[in-house]
């Protein structure tokens, strides 16, 4: 039902044209009563419409405005729509697409935010890779690290099942222990450490240890959002930075990162260039992670020695990827 305040709303919009209307019937009403002396109507046909041209102008370059917005907020939706629509948003990822997109992003990205268990691949390619070209280029780099906590052993030991259950019989995930989750995250850690001690004016470090787990691994960086789950052999997503769901996913990955345990990477203790043993007990008890008596000298060598090792995981498991 319409208001009274609607109404008058209605009726001031369209106050000039009352007002012409008004002055033609007045003209009209005085004539007809023969009450204006000869002659006298038609000098003031001319103003009547004069005022009836100017109202009739401004409706129209009213109109004209109106009609320009609507556009305007139609090529914005449509654009949006057609974005959504032709798959451009979100993409399918599998094999080589995957370390392809990756590869491009570690040869021009200024920012990195993983979100996922050990971090394995982020310590082996993405991250010295990275620290390479920043070096190259004498450019800033910001990564965002997102792991497990390797002193939850429940939690550890979850994430271990999981990837016996779901690996395929033969596979190398069906020996992976609880022991062997925690070791790759310790090793990712004191790598990710390592990198920054030795680069501070390039890599700006933030790492967070969260008590959950995903089946899937986000790769965000300043071009796009890579999603994937056990490796490149399994089909991944792609959302570019243009896509509408990039910032929302990035709102989402900072405010996950900001809900887990940080760590104090400035109180690190410094490592060697080849760090030993002893090193990576005293780093970890330095951020408050400490090795607990099940990591026997042999498993935290093991450790140091993978930290900085720069094996792919994923090497012969797919097609290497071309960056031109």
């Amino acid at each position: 039902m319409t208001t009274v305040k609607e109404r008058l709303r209605g009726a001031l919009s369209n106050l000039d044209l009352g007002i012409v209307l008004l002055v033609a019937a007045a003209v009209s009403v005085l004539d007809l009563l023969e009450v204006l002396p000869n002659g006298q109507t038609d000098k003031l046909i001319l103003p009547v419409l004069a005022l009836l041209a100017f109202v009739w102008i401004r409706d129209r370059n009213r109109q004209t405005r109106v009609a320009d917005q609507i556009a305007a907020v139609s090529r914005t939706t449509d654009g949006m729509w057609r974005l959504l629509a032709s798959g451009d948003s979100v993409k399918s990822l599998n094999g080589a697409a995957i370390t392809r997109l990756l590869a491009e992003a570690r040869a021009s990205t200024d920012m990195w935010l993983f979100k996922g268990g050990t971090g394995t691949y982020i310590r082996a390619v993405t991250l010295p890779e990275c620290i390479e070209r920043a070096r190259r280029t004498r450019s800033k780099m910001r990564f965002l690290l997102e792991l497990l906590d390797p002193t939850n052993k429940a939690l550890c030991a979850s994430y271990a099942e999981l990837h016996r259950n779901l690996s395929n019989d033969g596979a190398e995930e069906k020996g992976w222990t609880s022991l062997d989750t925690r070791k790759d995250v310790y090793a990712t850690i004191l790598a990710a450490c390592w990198y920054r001690q030795y680069n501070s004016q390039l890599l700006e470090l933030k790492i967070g240890l969260a008590d959950t787990i995903s089946l899937f691994r986000c790769d965000l960086t300043s071009h796009n959002l890579v999603i994937t789950q056990r490796g490149p052999e399994f089909p991944g997503l792609a959302i570019p930075r243009n896509s509408p769901h990039y910032n929302p996913w990035y709102v989402e990955l900072e405010n996950s990162l900001n809900q887990t345990k940080p760590l104090e990477v400035d109180k690190a203790p410094q490592l060697s260039l080849r760090p030993t043993a002893s090193e990576a007990r005293e780093l970890f008890a330095g951020l408050g992670i400490p090795l607990t008596e099940e990591f026997k000298d042999s498993d935290v060598a093991d450790i140091a020695r993978v930290a900085l090792s720069r094996t792919d995981p994923y090497q012969g498991r797919v097609p290497a990827p071309s960056v031109n």
